[in-house]
């Protein structure tokens, strides 16, 4: 009763009320918990077998791959199969894929290659899953509270942004690497139940087309769309560009700072908080209606601060700096898919999200060049050209493509 209260009181927090997107979140605080917990103890894990930023770039591409190659198909059983189903068994696949590479680093056999064949597995499982995920959500709470809702789910990731990152960190340098593998595995356990809870929404498109039929009428219907063709545009230059920087974090916690496993920690908390103050302003707009203008003023912003990151020595000004990224980082992401979500229709919402989730899958294309030139040239010189090309992308959207920042 007092927590239904709270709920009304708050209009930041309005999603809450709906016993079902509850659920949702906490399975999805979890879930955050283990991708940052992951991204930690992958990357130290990495560095201290290998010494190389390209190693960095090439053990996770994998997983961008798969999730480039199948997240189409994972649009299509969003669409055609029950979204809970289609969670429950992705994250139970997690649990195991924890829990294998935890073994391997306790008995010593763990090698590169186990890392990236993980890595792999893990882009599969996000591939088919990610879409039922996104799409349920507008399931559970409709289309007026999806700024809210996903505003939401992003303060979960902020949260874990800060405290799981920085638990990994001290987790590997007090107790080991595989501690924290074991630890992601009790994570998804928990993920699972949360899953079991969540109402069953049922297929958006019952039509009796064959996977490829499926596959081009999501694709025509996208192209015949540009506000949303815009919005992908733009999704892929975060991701090709802003977000390589948290991949080379290992390298610049080591080669610019002679930081060990806990600064490390630190260092990739430190976008957490941002992105947890930038979720919970956020959750409070409601209906906001300048989202394509706040969309690219956090992409202008993001670039100008990786910059700045990339320029400091000090270690409160790079903390503040990571801060600022994660925040224009975390509305940049918030503020696409709710317009993605919002400006397509039922029947095709998994696959547009799918092919959304492919941004992700050309991760390699930013990543791989950027661990290859932090290598020679080294890390500072290489997140201050992707800064400046995030923001002058971003500039460039709101000078030449006016419709874009108008978009409600």
């Amino acid at each position: 009763m007092a927590l239904s209260r709270f709920w009304k009181t708050w209009p930041a927090f309005e999603s809450f009320r709906n016993p079902a997107f509850r659920w949702f979140w906490w399975g999805r605080l979890a879930a955050s918990a283990t991708m940052q917990m992951n991204t930690v103890a992958q990357g130290w894990l990495v560095y201290q077998l290998t010494g190389s930023g390209f190693a960095l770039g090439w053990v996770g591409a994998g997983g961008s791959i798969a999730t480039l190659v199948l997240s189409l198909y994972g649009g299509v059983l969003s669409d055609r199969f029950e979204k809970q189903k289609i969670l429950f068994w992705t994250r139970a696949a997690m649990v195991v894929n924890s829990l294998v590479l935890a073994v391997l680093i306790s008995v010593g056999a763990i090698r590169v290659w186990h890392i990236a064949a993980s890595a792999l597995l893990s882009g599969i499982l996000m591939a088919l899953m990610m879409p039922a995920q996104n799409a349920i959500m507008s399931d559970i709470v409709g289309k007026d509270l999806l700024l809210n809702a996903v505003s939401l789910s992003s303060v979960g990731m902020g949260l874990m942004g800060i405290l799981a990152a920085s638990l990994a960190g001290f987790i590997i340098e007090y107790i080991g690497v595989a501690a924290v593998y074991y630890f992601m595995a009790a994570l998804y356990v928990g993920a699972l139940f949360t899953i079991s809870q969540l109402p069953r929404t049922g297929a958006s498109d019952t039509t009796r087309n064959n996977v490829w039929q499926n596959l081009s009428l999501g694709v025509r219907y996208l192209w015949e769309r540009p506000v949303i063709m815009t919005l992908m545009g733009l999704a892929l230059v975060r991701v090709l560009f802003a977000m390589p920087y948290s991949t080379l974090m290992p390298k610049y916690a080591r080669d610019v700072l002679n930081f060990d496993a806990r600064g490390l920690g630190i260092l990739s908390a430190a976008p957490g908080i941002g992105s947890l103050i930038s979720a919970l302003r956020l959750a409070a707009l409601g209906n906001y209606q300048g989202k394509g203008k706040l969309l690219l003023t956090a992409g202008v912003m993001m670039g100008a601060f990786l910059i700045l990151f990339a320029l400091s020595r000090q270690f409160v000004l790079v903390l503040l700096a990571l801060v600022v990224v994660g925040y224009a980082n975390n509305s940049c992401m918030v503020s696409n898919q709710t317009l993605v979500q919002a400006n397509c229709v039922d029947r095709f919402r998994g696959r547009v999200l799918s092919v959304y989730m492919m941004t992700w899958g050309l991760t390699p294309l930013g990543t791989l060049p950027a661990g290859a030139l932090a290598d020679r040239w080294g890390v500072q010189p290489v997140i201050i050209l992707q800064g400046a090309i995030t923001l002058a992308l971003f500039a460039a959207v709101w000078l030449f493509k006016p419709s874009v920042r108008k978009i409600p």
